[in-house]
């Protein structure tokens, strides 16, 4: 599936134990639509990420999940390996006897290619910079041999005279295009991200900081409500490590808390979700090899 495609996150309980969510932790990549923070923010995240395993000689990451009553979870098992000369990353998961590959393709320290396999589906996203290191082109493909089905879609990036993005075309199969727009706020963050096709305006989020300057807050119009609602809170330790995200479902009033921990190294070495009423759905803990 291609990471534009919405999620409902009313099933998040079963997808805490499922190979697309562990992925997403250990890539840093959200399954939410939110281009900017897609594209730029999880990307540059992922690539100081990935900085900080190599400086620190990481081999292996293990994630272990665990059950609510802190049982580890049986058929269930991701591993992390990083190549010695540090460009490939592959992730493996095993879930319930089903195994699928995913495998980050890195050059001078920036990410270039993901490309993922399981049973019939093949998902691959290509990565290009310009000259001044920001991302210029996004294409991703999705291939389907049992459907016998490709999905093809384009990012192509502009940026104003101040290194700021101002524009994004989002083509889908060459022959869909939304035209995505970016608004600066009063400290020059992007503040705004309007989609429009076709004329028309079809989706618009607001990006709120702190006063360093970090995301704090990804907001967008709830038609249910008829209010501006979050679909993520960030929060921040004294380190500017992200100790806590919350994320919201669209589609009801339940709501997700993640919490993490990191080691004096700078490396996560836990990570606690609970719903809205405090219970604890799961918990992940990192193991790191180094070479």
């Amino acid at each position: 599936m291609l990471k534009n495609e919405q999620q409902d996150l009313s099933n998040f309980t079963f997808m805490i134990k499922g190979l697309q969510v562990i992925i997403c932790l250990l890539l840093g990549f959200s399954t939410h639509a939110q281009y900017y923070f897609n594209d730029i923010i999880s990307i540059k995240q992922g690539n100081d990420q990935y900085k900080l395993l190599r400086a620190q000689k990481i081999a292996t990451i293990k994630a272990i999940s665990y059950e609510p009553d802190n049982s580890v979870t049986e058929g269930f098992a991701v591993t992390q390996e990083i190549s010695r000369d540090g460009k490939k990353v592959t992730i493996i998961t095993t879930n319930n006897n089903q195994t699928g590959t995913t495998v980050n393709s890195y050059d001078l320290g920036i990410l270039k290619r993901t490309q993922s396999n399981n049973k019939n589906i093949s998902n691959k996203t290509d990565y290009n910079y310009d000259a001044l290191g920001r991302i210029s082109k996004v294409l991703l493909s999705t291939i389907d041999t049992f459907m016998n089905s490709t999905i093809a879609e384009v990012h192509e990036w502009s940026y104003d005279e101040y290194g700021a993005p101002s524009s994004m075309l989002r083509i889908k199969n060459d022959i869909d295009t939304t035209v995505i727009q970016f608004i600066k706020d009063d400290q020059q963050n992007i503040g705004e991200e309007v989609w429009r096709k076709n004329g028309r305006v079809v989706e618009r989020y607001y990006y709120y900081y702190n006063n360093n300057r970090q995301l704090t807050d990804i907001v967008r119009y709830n038609s249910k409500a008829k209010k501006l609602l979050p679909d993520y809170i960030y929060e921040y330790n004294a380190s500017n490590q992200l100790s806590q995200m919350t994320q919201f479902s669209l589609g009801s009033s339940n709501y997700f808390v993640w919490k993490y921990k990191y080691n004096d190294k700078g490396l996560k070495i836990e990570e606690v979700c609970s719903d809205k009423s405090k219970l604890q759905i799961g918990r992940i803990e990192y193991q790191y090899t180094i070479l």
